[in-house]
């Protein structure tokens, strides 16, 4: 089927054969032609059978770091396999699936909106990247796509090019399989050649998210992807949610930034609302007191007076 996809994605009238050897993924010989490594990858119903590790590993962590023995914290662990095309819709839309969405907070408007954990763009090019850019060697590990808590990593086996580093990767431009690559582009799975990573960079941005971060040991490149999904320690209930909105052009400009941090920080002492209010810190507990009574936010501390009683959104 991706083979007669790609026929009609070209507008080629002769065989798949041809074509392949046409566009150099292919070997003619007396004894017919010889598909490269390259056309395997791309069209191979298995193409683990010929080249080790042309898979993709997910493994879901609970909690922020990998724990092992009596702490050991995999919830979920899944191989995925097939032709790079197949893998791709594949991954997909399994992530789409397991990506959570959380709600970013707009202080300018009150209103709560949802977003993803990950903006689509820069997971989904993070994987493509992967999967084209990756040594397909005998020593290659499989694409590992490994999820925390806080971060998603991208691992392909590497090292990278040259010419590109972990500092200039969003700047340079490079294409380890070519052939890969441009059968990705002429099948519509890769938009723009050599432009997958600085729209990584962008859709982070675009998202209020943390600058990716690449790495590089020499044998491994790793792409992380951070979220603001654990700056919120506890859940915030609806009925909550829906109080401050409703009653959000009701609350002063104090408590407007009361809330405001509270969301960005789950929780505060009164040393941390004075280190980021031009309030004293009378006025901020007079507005701390205030929402506590609409029960809106907790106080928590067994002390009646304790400047380390950490102040969050009430739970019930």
């Amino acid at each position: 089927e991706l083979c007669q996809t790609y026929r009609k994605s070209m507008n080629f009238e002769g065989s798949f054969e041809e074509l392949a050897y046409n566009r150099n993924l292919a070997n003619k010989t007396p004894d017919g032609y010889v598909f490269k490594n390259a056309a395997i990858l791309l069209f191979a119903q298995d193409p683990e059978r010929y080249i080790p590790n042309a898979r993709v590993r997910y493994v879901r962590y609970s909690g922020t770091e990998r724990q092992s023995g009596k702490n050991f914290n995999a919830v979920k662990d899944e191989f995925f396999y097939g032709a790079i095309p197949t893998l791709i819709k594949k991954l997909e839309s399994f992530m789409e699936a397991v990506l959570r969405d959380y709600y970013y907070f707009d202080v300018q408007s009150g209103r709560f909106h949802m977003v993803p954990e990950f903006p689509k763009d820069a997971w989904l090019e993070g994987i493509v990247n992967a999967l084209y850019h990756r040594s397909y060697n005998l020593q290659g590990n499989p694409v590992m796509i490994t999820h925390f808590d806080d971060r998603l990593e991208i691992e392909n086996s590497g090292p990278l090019p040259a010419q590109v580093t972990v500092e200039n990767i969003a700047r340079e431009k490079f294409t380890r399989n070519v052939r890969v690559a441009r059968a990705l582009n002429e099948l519509g799975y890769v938009r723009e050649l050599r432009e997958g990573v600085p729209r990584i960079y962008e859709s982070m941005r675009d998202s209020m998210l943390a600058t990716p971060e690449y790495s590089d040991d020499g044998t491994t490149v790793t792409l992380t992807l951070r979220n603001r999904v654990t700056d919120h320690k506890k859940t915030i209930p609806d009925h909550i949610l829906k109080q401050i909105e409703k009653g959000w052009d009701d609350f002063s400009d104090s408590q407007q930034k009361i809330i405001g941090l509270l969301f960005e920080n789950a929780e505060l002492t009164i040393d941390g609302f004075i280190e980021k209010m031009s309030l004293s810190e009378s006025a901020i507990r007079n507005n701390l007191k205030l929402l506590e009574e609409q029960n809106l936010i907790t106080r928590k501390s067994e002390k009646q007076r304790d400047r380390n009683a950490l102040y969050h959104f009430s739970a019930e």
